[in-house]
């Protein structure tokens, strides 16, 4: 074992508060090739070659698991009002920046001129620059738009591929799906899952229309609910007044933190949906947060298109602990709960000896990130990003 520390670049953070994200106290964290392989105090004893490892002194600053945003349009969002509104792609620099270390990439409106075969390119290219990038199939239309024609052979040959995203209901942008078409959609998704080891999850856009939910508990005697991945629960009155119902399945939700009013006057601040949907009595366990980072809005007409970025989550995660929320439980809405969700708890969204190494350190007192660790990689240090691994930063 310590010939095998020797030989492989490692990151060790000393003294730091662990949020994993319930509160371990102050603690050592050592990393190897990716992984967390010890936790404790005093690991500087162990028999490390100090030339191979980076020591860290995190001196009391908040160690917590890197950010997971389930819903970012990676391969460039937008779309639908014209050539002008079409989104750029996405940066691993601006996720680092933003701490978010894991994207669940997924097409939007635009499934012409951006295809599966693209976004799966794109998640390729993100993780040789050291962030966790997953991709879907689909986009907002159905049926899904896939790579090899099958979205069985998607999930089982491609190995960033976790599910679908985002076919839309309850909108009129949609292709109007009849209830067979969902519960075919989830059932398919459910046989691609077990035939390749992931969970697969389809999350599905909530659209203005009055419906809301509805198609969705419509389908539920026939379809196991944990495939089923709600999107934009906080979007008006009526998906907030569904949401509990779906929970009472046992189902996960997903809240926009770009759905803000007044931009949006029939949405709910995510922290304030929040608050009136555990008084309600929903498990918050249920709940994740997510951008629709890199999306665009063009409610304020052609000329201020606005696109939505990634330190949303951030900021979220800002608010909630400023309200006064623990900020485990703060957290949890942006790590643990989304790997749960997502069928990535195995790996993802906790600190713990196996899982991979996404961490952050944040400052006690402003919660602004210190440093990023995404990929056992040191990618952020002292709040700036350090060189891309290529020049060309995508």
């Amino acid at each position: 074992m310590e010939q095998q520390i020797k030989s492989m670049p490692s990151i060790l953070l000393k003294n730091a508060e662990v949020f994993a994200p319930e509160a371990l106290g102050v603690q050592d964290v050592l990393i190897v090739a990716g992984k967390i392989i010890s936790m404790g105090k005093g690991l500087s004893d162990l028999p490390l070659d100090n030339a191979t490892v980076k020591v860290v002194d995190c001196d009391g600053a908040f160690l917590v698991p890197g950010f997971i945003d389930a819903h970012v349009h990676m391969y460039g969002g937008g779309g639908g009002a014209g050539y002008g509104s079409r989104a750029p792609e996405l940066t691993a620099t601006e996720a680092f920046l933003a701490g978010t270390t894991t994207v669940i990439g997924a097409l939007g409106i635009d499934t012409v001129t951006r295809d599966v075969m693209g976004l799966t390119a794109k998640a390729k290219s993100l993780r040789e620059r050291y962030l966790n990038a997953y991709c879907t199939a689909g986009g907002m239309d159905l049926p899904p738009n896939t790579v090899t024609g099958s979205l069985r052979r998607d999930m089982y040959l491609i190995p960033e591929m976790i599910g679908v995203s985002e076919p839309a209901i309850s909108d009129k942008r949609s292709t109007q799906p009849s209830t067979d078409d969902l519960r075919k959609l989830v059932a398919d998704m459910h046989v691609a899952g077990r035939i390749c080891g992931k969970m697969g999850v389809v999350q599905f856009h909530l659209g203005d229309q009055p419906s809301g939910f509805q198609p969705l508990f419509d389908i539920l005697p026939d379809v196991l609910i944990k495939h089923i991945f709600p999107m934009h629960a906080n979007r008006n009155e009526v998906t907030m007044e569904q949401a509990p119902q779906w929970a009472q399945h046992g189902g996960y939700f997903e809240l926009t933190a770009a759905l803000y009013p007044p931009a949006y006057k029939r949405a709910t601040a995510v922290i304030d949906a929040i608050d009136i949907l555990k008084n309600k009595g929903v498990n918050p366990k249920l709940m994740c947060i997510s951008t629709d980072g890199n999306g665009v809005s063009t409610l304020f007409g052609k000329d201020n298109i606005q696109r939505f970025p990634l330190n949303l989550l951030h900021n979220e995660l800002k608010k909630m602990t400023a309200k006064g929320m623990d900020i485990s439980e703060s957290l949890s809405y942006i790590t643990s709960n989304v790997a749960d969700a997502l069928g990535l708890a195995d790996i993802k969204g906790r600190i713990q000896v196996g899982k991979d190494a996404d961490v952050l350190v944040l400052e006690r007192d402003s919660l602004n990130i210190r440093e990023v660790v995404s990929m056992g990689h040191m990618v952020v240090e002292n709040g700036k990003r350090l060189k891309p691994t290529y020049n060309l930063d995508v």
